[in-house]
């Protein structure tokens, strides 16, 4: 599980990674990527082939290094230091990516999304302009991608709002949408950043995070609960963004060559990841998760159009929202 999620992710980060650096005489420029993903052997492989690919490409111009599982701080540090320069590259979640492409929170807009179809088209048609905003704001976004199909982990089951109130549901500081579900449904969330969850699941600081199958098994947070919803809530959204001084000391021909191997990668790790994200999820029947049936499907769906709506003019506007309302009501299909 954690090997797929590395090597889906890695990959395509991989390949994002060479997007800039100025040259050395004395050597290849050592582009610095950071990443909350564990190191594994597959990925240490992927690493290497990568590098002796990029040697041969540039004639030994560059050269990237990965700071994994963290080692270069939470999202939220690794984001400052990108700023300051001290690291390239990163993939993000959409909250973070938000502070380079504000209006980028509408990739997780509760009851927007339900198939990968209507996610690939929406990408599709914001591509350029959430591009331009990057690049405005000092980053640019190398590929959007998606990790998997939110559901709720927990120790004892949730099945309604009640449940989500009698629990130490996890919050993310850095996420304001479900700062503002927890607010309308009278929940008390326990903050902590991403790099806490595994500690506060242990010691029963919280009881219940909101994670895909595929990442929960990452992050080893599945090993911490015992229920799992059966029914996804939303996608998890985000992007591998870089330092536009980074992107920009590159020539021309290195940005599009970069791009160029970069979508290849991404559109075939893209595929396996998704599928990987669906074999972790019945995995966990066969380590003794028990699945967890909503008591009213229809009262969370109704949270989410409230909430949706609710954060018009908040963190993204009305028009954006009839957009990317009016694309994905083009692709719609089986649920999820």
């Amino acid at each position: 599980m954690r090997s797929a999620l590395c090597t889906a992710i890695g990959a395509a980060l991989l390949l994002a990674a060479p997007g800039g650096s100025s040259l050395h005489a004395a050597g290849p420029k050592i582009v610095r990527v950071s990443t909350m993903l564990p190191r594994t052997p597959s990925v240490a492989l992927d690493e290497k082939k990568f590098n002796k690919r990029l040697a041969e490409m540039t004639g030994g111009e560059v050269k990237f290094r990965t700071y994994y599982g963290g080692a270069a701080g939470d999202d939220k540090t690794v984001m400052r230091k990108m700023r300051t320069g001290q690291i390239d590259a990163a993939p993000m979640g959409v909250q973070l990516v938000s502070r380079a492409v504000p209006q980028s929170l509408i990739m997780m807009a509760p009851q927007t999304f339900t198939n990968y179809k209507q996610i690939d088209a929406v990408r599709a048609a914001l591509h350029d302009e959430f591009g331009a905003t990057a690049m405005k704001n000092g980053f640019k976004v190398m590929s959007w991608w998606d990790a998997g199909k939110v559901r709720i982990f927990s120790k004892q089951p949730v099945r309604n709002f009640r449940d989500l109130q009698k629990g130490r549901p996890w919050l993310y500081p850095e996420e304001p949408l479900l700062k503002a579900f927890y607010k309308m449904v009278k929940v008390t969330g326990v903050p902590l950043d991403l790099n806490e969850v595994y500690a506060g699941l242990s010691t029963n600081m919280i009881d219940i995070v909101w994670i895909s199958a595929v990442l929960a098994g990452a992050f080893r947070w599945s090993s911490k609960t015992k229920y799992v919803s059966n029914t996804p809530v939303n996608i998890i959204q985000g992007a591998f963004i870089m330092r536009r001084p980074t992107w920009d000391s590159f020539s021309k021909k290195t940005q599009e060559t970069v791009m160029e191997l970069q979508d290849e990668a991404l559109n075939r790790q893209q595929k396996r990841f998704r599928k990987s994200d669906e074999t972790a999820f019945k995995k966990l029947f066969k380590r003794g998760f028990k699945g967890v049936d909503f008591e009213n499907d229809a009262v969370w769906q109704a949270a989410g159009r409230k909430l949706r709506d609710k954060m018009v003019g908040r963190i993204y506007d009305r028009k954006l929202l009839k957009r990317v309302e009016a694309i994905a009501a083009k692709h719609k299909g089986a649920d999820f």
